[in-house]
């Protein structure tokens, strides 16, 4: 092939070859318009005349001819379709030619600062299309998306770009680097700003609530997450991956949703809009932040919470007073009515042939309401006992202890037993869960693995000691008899497991380490629990003693050590004797006999029932 030679006309020559699609505009000195494009590398061409070309030696020009040609766009026609990776490559090729990256023909000085002036201008006009590209991203123009990824990938040509020259020690034009990155970050933010100050409500819904600010808040939540959703099924798949794009805008709209609210809960805020902003932060917003779509894209716990902690605080004791006080009125108006009832003599309901009173029905329809919207506000039951401490005066028995000579003694016995029924149904409720949590570490409870395995017991410990850690929010006495009680129910429950015989003591051996390990989890547990606080101290001398038996071989002793537990406990009952015997697989029958016959006569000899009652309680072990 012959070699081509160019003449050495300005802005012409270049050792790379300029991309196939090229800007037209550029004007000559004598204001005459003139489009620049590369020809084929086989082919180069003087601009001004046809002197000093040489053509290759080509076999068949006419394939050139015949193959189909691709339209070749301008930069005007690319920023007109919205081609915008491919202006953005037009005008980073002039940047090459223009600042001396690539070699070239040395114009004259003056024609060179018109095209840097165009290209600066020519940059603007592109920049402004980027940006109205990202600005579009939540509208619902279908053509949107098309622009948007030739945006990114323009944005993304700029970066890289900044990058090579950054690397070059040569001057670089003024607007590099260009950190379209941090812009394109500030446009979303922009963006994602005006969308929050305009949102609203459609007027069927907005109609439905109480005042303006209540639609603010409900326009602005809705709009953050019908655009957060758009941007997850939609605009996500414009961006590269590495670009996190819906994490950004979770980080944006959370912070642009909390400068909002902030500014809302500085006001002076009446009560019912109190409680609706707080309803949004603890409950409505975090139900958003969880939905599926969502969290496949957007972590909301990188997010944080919409109002600092100072304030939340700040709302919820306001609300939490008010709730309270309206509790309190509600409770002595209820008790002046019955008061005033009884004053004048009225005979109460008669209903089922039993005088009936609807005073508890209503205190308990009131403090129920109010958990309710307290659950419903802030989102946490735990935060209601400032309301239930209300009832700890109205439901309060010393009243009826220190005036007991104004109460007939079967009234008085009475009362305190419905109280005491109520105590210990609110044990219940709060025992309950953690008995349902340890149920898997009773299973193993007398049984082959947990003779073998030491660790069995230290799980049981474990939970129960996580659970006497979350016991809070009581008064002394209250956490000290929760406590108490609960001591009590785990011992029942360990005694019940052994008496079910899930294990057979064959030797002495067996019944020596089943003892060991019988007394040591007694001490534990009971260290366990008297240093959180119960008072039960005495339980850990049951599971000795029945140590102690499992122990002893010789038969008197056996005898005398179940006597002497009889004595303690009157409540123990011949068939627990049986079972607990019965794990003594050594121990013959007529022994067992003996044992029981001995307990029985003198249970029948002695009528004392001084001991605490427990074996009573442990049942369900047949």
């Amino acid at each position: 092939m012959r070699t081509l030679r160019t003449s050495n006309t300005p802005g012409i020559g270049s050792t790379k070859p300029e991309s196939p699609v090229e800007h037209s505009g550029k004007t000559t000195p004598a204001g005459r318009k003139f489009k620049h494009f590369t020809l084929p590398p086989i082919l180069r061409r003087n601009s001004k005349s046809n002197s000093h070309v040489s053509f290759p030696d080509v076999p068949n020009t006419s394939s050139l001819l015949a193959a189909p040609q691709k339209e070749l766009l301008t930069f005007e026609q690319n920023l007109e379709r919205n081609r915008l990776s491919a202006a953005g490559q037009q005008l980073i090729d002039r940047e090459e030619h223009l600042y001396g990256r690539i070699s070239e023909v040395v114009q004259p000085t003056t024609e060179r600062e018109k095209e840097k002036e165009q290209l600066a201008r020519d940059r603007k006009g592109l920049l402004s299309h980027i940006d109205l590209a990202v600005k579009s991203s939540l509208s619902p123009d279908k053509d949107r998306l098309e622009a948007l990824k030739s945006a990114v990938k323009a944005i993304l040509q700029e970066e890289e770009q900044d990058r090579r020259w950054l690397k070059q020690e040569s001057k670089q034009p003024f607007w590099r680097p260009s950190e379209c990155r941090r812009h394109h970050d500030t446009v979303i933010q922009s963006l994602v700003e005006e969308c929050m100050v305009n949102a609203e409500l459609p007027p069927k819904e907005s109609n439905k609530l109480r005042s303006s600010l209540q639609r603010d808040i409900c326009g602005k939540g809705r709009r953050l997450q019908e655009d957060l959703l758009m941007v997850v099924k939609d605009v996500k798949g414009c961006y590269p991956e590495d670009m996190d794009i819906c994490n950004l805008y979770g980080k944006i709209y959370h912070q642009a949703f909390s400068a909002e609210m902030r500014k809302i809960a500085e006001y002076g805020l009446g009560m019912i809009d109190c409680s609706y902003l707080l309803h949004w932060v603890n409950v409505a917003y975090p139900e958003i932040l969880q939905n599926l779509e969502l969290t496949k894209a957007i972590n909301p716990e990188a997010l944080g919470k919409l109002l600092t902690e100072e304030l939340t605080t700040h709302l919820e004791n306001q609300y939490l007073t008010h709730q309270e006080t309206e509790v309190q009125t509600l409770i002595n108006k209820v008790l002046n009515v019955e008061e005033q009832a009884w004053r004048e003599g009225s005979v109460p309901e008669l209903r089922d042939n039993c005088y009936f009173s609807p005073l508890a029905i209503d205190v308990i329809q009131f403090v129920h309401a109010a958990f309710e919207s307290v659950e419903t506000v802030l989102g946490d039951t735990s935060k209601v006992q400032m309301i239930a401490c209300l009832l700890k005066d109205f439901l309060n028995r010393d009243y009826i202890v220190k005036k007991a000579d104004l109460f007939p003694v079967d009234i008085k016995e009475c009362c305190l037993s419905i109280v005491a029924d109520m105590k210990n149904c609110g044990y219940r409720y709060l025992t309950s869960p953690i008995h349902k949590d340890l149920k898997s570490q009773y299973r193993s409870l007398g049984t082959p693995i947990w003779l073998e395995k030491k660790h069995v017991f230290e799980k049981l410990l474990e939970g129960i000691n996580k659970h006497t850690q979350d016991v809070t929010g009581l008064t002394d006495s209250c956490h000290q008899e929760l406590l108490s009680q609960l001591h009590l129910e785990v011992t029942v429950e360990y005694v019940r497991r052994l008496l079910k015989r899930k294990i057979k003591l064959r030797d002495k051996e067996m019944q020596e380490q089943a003892a060991r390990s019988v007394w040591e989890d007694g001490q534990r547990l009971n260290q366990l629990f008297t240093e959180a606080g119960s008072r039960e101290e005495w339980l850990s001398d049951i599971l000795a003693r029945i140590a102690e038996v499992l122990k002893l071989q010789d038969i008197s002793s056996i005898q005398l050590e179940i006597v002497t537990l009889g004595q303690a406990y009157p409540d123990l009952s011949d068939v627990q004797v049986t079972a607990l015997l019965s794990l003594k697989s050594n121990l013959s029958a007529s022994a067992v006999k003996t044992i029981k016959k001995t307990l029985l006569d003198i249970q029948d000899s002695t009528s004392s029932q001084d001991g605490p009652s427990f074996f009573s309680k442990v049942l369900g072990f047949h």
